[in-house]
Order: structure tokens, then C-alpha cells, then sequence
């Protein structure tokens, strides 16, 4: 057997076992990412119907959770201006000029959300989304509020458990209206 070809192919089965590593290493990182997101979505599910049956006795003497059926499908904006757009919609807007910040806790990002709409909600929640550079979402943290009238503003400071510089940018979500 030639001597090169006796070196080449030990490197060759050790490339292809490395390549293959990596490539198993990152479907189950996406696998597992995938599954986290999934996760947390129903945990904030869970936790939606938990409040609605622990605010049911409330509901039934006041009436703030009221089935939504023949209503209009509620929107969420975003955006930096401190004045709502007031355009039949939930909104989440800036409070300070630096609206996310670093402490010791992680990232804390400070701001308002508006009922512009004519509902009353009994439960609202909203998700401050971080993302990476190449758009991944790196963790949801879901914010609940009760009892939110029409034209109501409310102040939220959420914190994320990650350092600001380890994500790109960050969006809210609209989880549930009711």
C-alpha cells in the first residue's frame, strides 16, 4: 500500500467523523431551540387558562373576562413615540429615551402599553422577544396584564436574563386578548 495513502486515510475517517459530529451537534441545537420556543409558548398558554379559571369567580361578579366572539381580531404596535397613534389597537411604545438597559439581573427594558381599542381586556399578554443577529429567537418573556380598560396606559419594566450585548434586537408579541 502506498505510504501517503496510508496516512490520508486515517485523517479522512478522522474529517469525516468531526464533520459529522458538527453536523449532528447542530440539528439537535436547532431541535432543541425549536423545542424551548414551543415550550414556553404553551407554558404562557397554561398559564393564560390557570388565570382565566383562577379570575373566573371575578369574572362571573364583574364581567371583565367576556368571550370574544364577534369581535375584531386585536392588533399590537410598536414603536419609540410617546404619544399613542390611536388606531383601534393594543400599543407598546418607549418610556425613556434608552428604553433597555444592562444591571446586574441582565437586561431590563422599560415602557408603556396602551389599550387603544373600545374592549375592556380581562387578561392581556404581551411577549418582549430577543433575537440574535440572524434573526433566532433567543428567549421569550411573556408579560400579563388584568383588567385593562379602554384608553388605559400601563408602565411595564421586564427583565431578560441575558446580557444586551448578546442579542440583536428585540420585538413584543401579542400572546393573548381576552
Amino acid at each position: 500500500m502506498n505510504p501517503l495513502l496510508r496516512i490520508l486515510t486515517p485523517i479522512a475517517v478522522i474529517v469525516v467523523v468531526v464533520v459529522a459530529f458538527l453536523y449532528y451537534d447542530r440539528t439537535q441545537a436547532a431541535r432543541q431551540e425549536e423545542l424551548r420556543v414551543s415550550l414556553r409558548k404553551e407554558f404562557t398558554a397554561d398559564l393564560v387558562v390557570a388565570l382565566e379559571k383562577a379570575l373566573k369567580p371575578l369574572n362571573d361578579q364583574l364581567g371583565l373576562l367576556q368571550p370574544d366572539f364577534g369581535l375584531p381580531a386585536v392588533s399590537l404596535l410598536s414603536h419609540n413615540n410617546l404619544i399613542p397613534k390611536g388606531a383601534g389597537q393594543v400599543e407598546v411604545f418607549n418610556l425613556a429615551s434608552t428604553p433597555a438597559y444592562s444591571d446586574s439581573s441582565g437586561t431590563r427594558v422599560t415602557g408603556e402599553i396602551y389599550n387603544g381599542t373600545p374592549r375592556q381586556f380581562g387578561l392581556l399578554t404581551i411577549a418582549l422577544v430577543a433575537l440574535d443577529a440572524h434573526g433566532k429567537v433567543l428567549r421569550r418573556q411573556p408579560v400579563i396584564f388584568t383588567g385593562f380598560a379602554p384608553t388605559e396606559r400601563r408602565a411595564f419594566d421586564i427583565t431578560l436574563p441575558l446580557p444586551m450585548s448578546s442579542f440583536a434586537a428585540h420585538r413584543f408579541e401579542l400572546d393573548a386578548a381576552r
